[in-house]
């Protein structure tokens, strides 16, 4: 026996020294029973859903019109939660709701009725005196269904079916009808239902030191939605609420968040952990909790430990980060060429800076639960002695850097970023003269929430005179919310032999977004749109061109000189004449330079330019003569008389008296008697 005690001994160290998972696998469910709540229905008519998140809701609604009588059972639409959250539930009055409208008829007599599937049991309500008959323009069906007690096992759906017996209109003109609407922001139609929705389990807490790692599950049909979009979501330790952003990990379907609390004491102890949840605004707060035995020790840290997973992050809480993105973009000729530089800074911060550092420390890893996004990034050379230091180091850094130089940058930021790179860069990667991508970890290296810029610089070669599209909508539009909210700031210059002309933005980001200035020197474009939504959707055009007529150094020259010219015609046309018209009329030069400094079309510039000097040379041609003026062709040998009224010098070239003479001057009527 005492020779085997060394190899006993060795065996324990042994497994001793073997890692372990930060989250112990033992879980204790603490909440929750069944709760009322509102469903709200999305989808087509065919294959709709239910959701209690009002954020789900798009912004055009779903709806169906019967523009006839019907004598006959029609199936409006049908919704169902696939499957439905496991549980008992207790008898309870469904509420129904829908939004119509009756147009072009006094009302509508219909015959309806609302079908609840749950459990293998059917459940009907119908429309009866009170409510069947729809009054014209727009309101709310209201049905209520009565749903006796029960439980709802495993993988079984909860079905919502909207069918009409019969319609009749009531006075109806042409193209009566009557529309059921639903799914969007201005049509909450909804069921109210008393059904479970969510389960809290809460993990055994995993101790480092002092710092205590709190988790709980969120399990619910919902997702991530359901931790995300709730009206409230509170984890207590002690009685105390832990305020930090917790760490989302996946668990399985759902999802995992992780806080860190510090222990005010070492040694063995019991700590009650209690979570609570209420899923929307009015309805009840679901609770619960539970007591673990722990052991803490002293190990001189000060603490502020932050929770490191074993397993990735989750990109987005549901809600999703926010997104400021600063485009710089130059225009010029080099070599013969027409060249754009881009520099885009993309500054985020939350979840996915938080994932993004995750990753970054794991490059390499062979954990085959990695995303795709994290995999294609491969270890180059980063040691073992950098991965999973809980910091990101200069060669992770530098690897990913040079990793991401490539396509691969492409599937990393789709898949990963949620970010359509192509779409961004207005270009196909392989066809750009120069492509890199830098990170800036803004003077943290920890894997932490803190904010990450990444600068993506372009230069590519422009085909001169032909349309192009230089920016499109980027962001991927997914069912979980990578972005919350984007803010997008472009500035564009051009050279004085450049111009990207016709420059415009059409789509989600507003008419105001773009502004659009030249000088002689060059153009200038701004592009400012904050709040921009993931599935908000826009292009940026313009023709980049080195065109002699288009570009701001020639076109100024060409409008100053032909704004010159005129004016020295016209001065010569109206040297013996009045010019308070004309003065009057150069009004029109601050007009023709505010048109040209605002980069109206070329041709437009042209046009302004051309009116305002046709309009001088009529005027000039129209002005009278200067009083006191010289009458050049007057003949020395005839007498000559002053008008009393202008003094301007008349000719009188006959002997007739008497003889009425017009004034050359001012027009008046003078009569010879001598």
């Amino acid at each position: 026996m005492r020779t085997f005690r060394p190899l006993i001994l060795c065996a324990i160290l042994l497994l001793a020294s073997l890692p372990t998972d930060n989250v112990s696998a033992d879980s204790v469910e603490i909440c929750c029973d069944s709760s009322p709540v509102e469903l709200f229905f999305l989808g087509a008519p065919g294959s709709g859903t239910m959701t209690p998140f009002d954020v789900e809701l798009e912004a055009d609604s779903q709806e169906v019109v019967i523009s006839d009588a019907i004598a006959q059972e029609k199936e409006i639409a049908t919704w169902r939660i696939n499957p439905a959250w496991t549980g008992s539930y207790p008898s309870s009055t469904w509420e129904f709701k829908m939004d119509y409208e009756v147009e072009n008829a006094g009302g509508a007599q219909i015959n309806a009725s609302v079908t609840v599937e749950i459990s293998g049991e059917t459940y009907v309500g119908t429309t009866d005196q009170s409510n069947s008959f729809l009054a014209s323009g727009a309101d709310t069906l209201v049905i209520d269904i009565d749903v006796d007690s029960g439980a709802i096992p495993s993988s079984t759906d909860i079905i919502v079916t909207f069918e009409a017996q019969t319609v009749v209109f009531s006075v109806p003109g042409t193209d009566a009808g009557l529309a059921f609407k639903w799914g969007g922001e201005e049509h909450k139609s909804l069921i109210t239902a008393d059904i479970p929705v969510v389960d809290i389990l809460i993990d055994e807490p995993v101790t480092e030191g002092m710092d205590v790692y709190i988790s709980a599950i969120i399990a619910s049909p919902f997702g991530q939605m359901t931790s995300a979009h709730s009206n409230s979501l509170e984890v207590r330790v002690n009685g105390a609420t832990l305020n930090d952003d917790p760490i989302q990990t996946r668990s399985g379907e759902y999802v995992r968040l992780t806080w860190t609390w510090r222990a005010p004491s070492d040694g063995e102890q019991q700590i009650s952990v209690e979570a609570s949840i209420q899923i929307q605004a009015g309805t009840p707060t679901l609770s619960g909790g539970t007591v673990f035995t722990i052991t803490t020790y002293d190990d001189g840290s000060t603490g502020g430990g932050i929770f490191y997973p074993t397993e990735e992050p989750v990109r987005t809480d549901g809600e999703g980060s926010p997104l400021e993105v600063t485009m710089e973009m130059k225009l010029d000729k080099t070599d013969g060429y027409l060249t754009l530089e881009r520099e885009i800074q993309l500054d985020y911060g939350q979840y996915l800076a938080y994932w993004m550092r995750w990753g970054l420390d794991n490059i390499g890893s062979d954990d085959p639960q990695l995303s795709t996004p994290l995999k294609i990034i491969k270890a180059g050379m980063v040691s073992e002695d950098d991965r999973r230091n809980r910091m990101v180091d200069e060669i992770e850094e530098t690897e990913f850097e040079n990793q991401l130089s490539t396509p691969t940058a492409i599937t990393y930021m789709y898949e990963g970023m949620g970010i359509e790179l192509e779409e961004l860069i207005g270009s196909d990667v392989q066809s750009l003269e120069r492509f890199s991508i830098a990170l800036d970890l803004n003077g943290e290296r920890k894997v932490t929430y803190h904010p990450i810029t990444m600068t993506i610089t372009t230069l590519e070669i422009l085909e001169p005179d032909k349309q192009a599209t230089l920016l499109r909508n980027f962001i991927v539009s997914e069912t979980s919310t990578v972005w919350s909210n984007i803010n997008l700031n472009i500035n564009i210059e051009t050279g004085m032999r450049t111009s990207l002309t016709g420059a415009e933005i059409k789509g989600d980001v507003g008419e105001n977004a773009i502004s659009y200035k030249r000088t002689p020197f060059g153009e200038s474009i701004t592009i400012s749109a904050d709040g921009l939504k993931q599935s908000d959707s826009f292009v940026f055009t313009a023709m980049p061109t080195d065109n002699i007529i288009n570009t701001p150094g020639s076109l100024s020259l060409i409008t100053i000189i032909s704004l010159a010219a005129g004016i020295f015609v016209v001065l010569k046309m109206t040297k013996t004449k009045r010019r308070s018209a004309l003065w009057f009329e150069m009004v029109l030069v601050p007009i023709v330079l505010a048109a040209l400094y605002l980069a109206t079309e070329p041709f437009t510039v042209g046009v302004i330019t051309a009116t305002t000097i046709t309009i001088w040379i009529i005027t000039a041609v129209a002005s009278p003569t200067r009083k006191g003026a010289f009458i050049a062709n007057r003949v020395s040998d005839y007498p000559v008389i002053e008008c009393p009224n202008c003094g301007t010098p008349n000719s009188i070239t006959t002997t007739e008296r008497p003889f009425r003479l017009p004034c050359q001057g001012c027009g008046r009527v003078l009569k010879i008697v001598e």
